[in-house]
């Protein structure tokens, strides 16, 4: 079953079956819809064959089976073919239930306790807003014991020869064969992989998380007269960067509350992860502003109050 919410300007369309995954995000013009994410089709099963899909109790992978806390250990098995260690927790991979819905706003809710030692309800809301989408994920502890969490969303964006990105960073997680942390590095001077004056992508694999960002980013195509102007609240200082190369059609870029494998750090929370208590909750909302070949961001917050 999926779901579209239109306002004349954008588009969305949204499968809660799919862990509550977007499966196309797009702007209305003359010229027909003009995809501003990697657009999926109604008839996939697959989320990473989607536009975007939340992250939730954490975001990519945990190493060693599991983790320790609290004096415990709790077991983690692999939840994807493709990958041999746990990743992204399960919101992704569940079906959200439709709490509320109208034109321009869908509210999805998801209650998972079959993980232990993750107990919550998570609450997931699209909004579309003048010419932005905001996505706002919210999670409450329901375990009787303190429970680290992270949030984040993971969205594909087409890639091209001309794509750029503009994003602040002090530094970047090189990664081991696993794609798990290694070394951090801080990024200086001409460095190949610093965003925060506009560079396209590398020509190799890149999947690696960088910290020190201010939450805002623009992604751009240029040929397309097309970018995407990206803020979050409270703001997100990492975000992780994904594309397999050069002759990918896609890349990621995922606005995440902690660092990759942070429940094996010294100090998770020093990391991103929130402890939370039961009954305890930690939101995050992203905005996707629109800006089209004219250069008018359509989704500046004063824009926000109008559907």
């Amino acid at each position: 079953m999926t779901i579209t919410l239109e306002n004349g300007v954008l588009r969305l369309l949204v499968n809660p079956d799919i862990g509550g995954s977007v499966v196309r995000f797009d702007a209305l013009t003359e010229d027909g819809p003009l995809a501003l994410m990697r657009p999926g089709t109604e008839q996939e099963y697959d989320p990473n064959r989607l536009a975007m899909y939340p992250l939730v109790p954490w975001s990519n992978r945990i190493s060693a089976g599991g983790f320790e806390w609290g004096g415990n250990h709790y077991a983690l098995d692999a939840n994807h073919i493709d990958e041999p260690l746990p990743i992204h927790g399960d919101g992704w991979q569940r079906p959200w239930r439709v709490e509320a819905h109208t034109a321009h706003e869908l509210r999805l809710v998801l209650r998972s306790r079959d993980q232990p030692p993750f107990d919550y309800r998570a609450e997931l809301t699209y909004r579309l807003m003048g010419h932005g989408l905001e996505v706002s994920l919210t999670v409450t502890h329901l375990g009787e014991s303190s429970v680290p969490y992270g949030l984040g969303v993971h969205p594909w964006f087409p890639r091209s020869a001309d794509t750029r990105i503009i994003a602040s960073a002090d530094g970047v997680w090189e990664v081991d064969e696993e794609q798990l942390p290694r070394d951090w590095r801080q990024l200086v001077g001409r460095d190949l992989w610093d965003f925060s004056r506009g560079r396209p992508l590398p020509d190799g694999q890149i999947d690696n998380l960088f910290t020190g960002w201010n939450g805002q980013a623009r992604l751009e195509w240029p040929e397309r007269g097309v970018a995407l102007e990206i803020s979050t609240k409270p703001c997100m200082s990492r975000h992780l960067i994904f594309s397999p190369g050069k002759h990918a059609d896609f890349f990621c870029f995922e606005p995440v509350s902690h660092e990759v494998d942070a429940h094996h750090f010294d100090s998770p929370s020093r990391h991103g992860l929130i402890e939370l208590a039961p009954r305890q909750s930690t939101a995050m909302t992203c905005h996707f502003s629109y800006v089209s070949q004219d250069g008018v961001n359509h989704g500046h917050p004063q824009d926000r109050n109008a559907s």
